[in-house]
């Protein structure tokens, strides 16, 4: 798991967050990390409409970020009650609230598939549908930036490392992105760092250490963080470097 279980009330904790913003003129979009489960597709029963993201991008569809239209007027609970059955413990489900239809936000979030980093002008997939990253590239971008990735939504809502609703309010406008997403070398690097906890994690569970944190998603992130500080003030910042001291502090600490 990347991140906790939902607690048990979780699908009511939605329902009311969504009860004064659902309408006739209003729609809701599940967003889901496809890349975290192959079997996805199957796990949804046929009973959640999809679009691939991917789809006109020449992307891979098979990991593509799924945008889901939700039926507000019929069987939402019960919808939302199968999301978040079959993404526990991953950190692939947020809700976008929009008064746009499916094909208009579909053409907004077609401008995100990738990101443009400066100075080089390499382009990159940004895998904003990964909620881990999602709250990062929100501290990152500018208020300009910001202003424009959210403009078609009214809210948004998504689960952070204890599987706790965090809701988003977005710019409230019926516009769509009309251009792709360039990030700056200090914004790219900002986005690096905040990584870096997950990237030392990553290498913990390759290297088939996670008997050394706890089993609990959410504190083993935390006293991986802790430990990525401490490798700071050391002045580590290469991943490898920083992921030896931390597994070399967490052996230290075993009883």
């Amino acid at each position: 798991m990347m991140i906790d279980l939902y607690p048990q009330q979780t699908a009511q904790v939605l329902m009311q967050w969504l009860e004064p913003s659902l309408s006739t003129e209003n729609h809701l979009y599940a967003l889901l990390d496809h890349s975290f489960d192959p079997k996805l597709l199957l796990k949804m029963k046929n009973r959640i409409s999809y679009t691939a993201l991917y789809q006109d991008q020449g992307g891979d569809v098979e990991v593509s970020p799924l945008l889901c239209p939700l039926n507000t007027q019929s069987g939402l609970q019960a919808q939302i009650e199968l999301l978040l059955q079959i993404t526990a413990g991953q950190p692939m489900l947020s809700f976008w609230l929009s008064p746009l239809d499916r094909e208009a936000v579909f053409s907004h979030f077609a401008n995100y598939c990738d990101v443009i980093l400066l100075p080089e002008k390499i382009s990159m997939i940004l895998r904003y549908a990964d909620t881990r990253i999602l709250p990062n590239l929100l501290a990152t971008l500018s208020p300009e930036q910001s202003a424009m990735f959210l403009r078609p939504f009214m809210q948004l809502a998504y689960f952070d490392r204890a599987a706790k609703l965090v809701v988003v309010n977005g710019a409230h406008q019926p516009q769509i992105a009309d251009k792709p997403l360039i990030l700056n070398e200090l914004q790219f690097n900002q986005m690096m760092d905040h990584s870096l906890p997950d990237q030392v994690l990553q290498q913990i569970y390759r290297d088939q250490l996670q008997a050394l944190l706890p089993a609990q998603a959410s504190l083993a992130y935390a006293q991986v963080s802790n430990e990525c500080m401490a490798a700071r003030a050391e002045g580590l910042t290469e991943v490898a470097e920083v992921a030896s001291f931390c597994t070399a502090r967490l052996q230290e600490s075993r009883p």
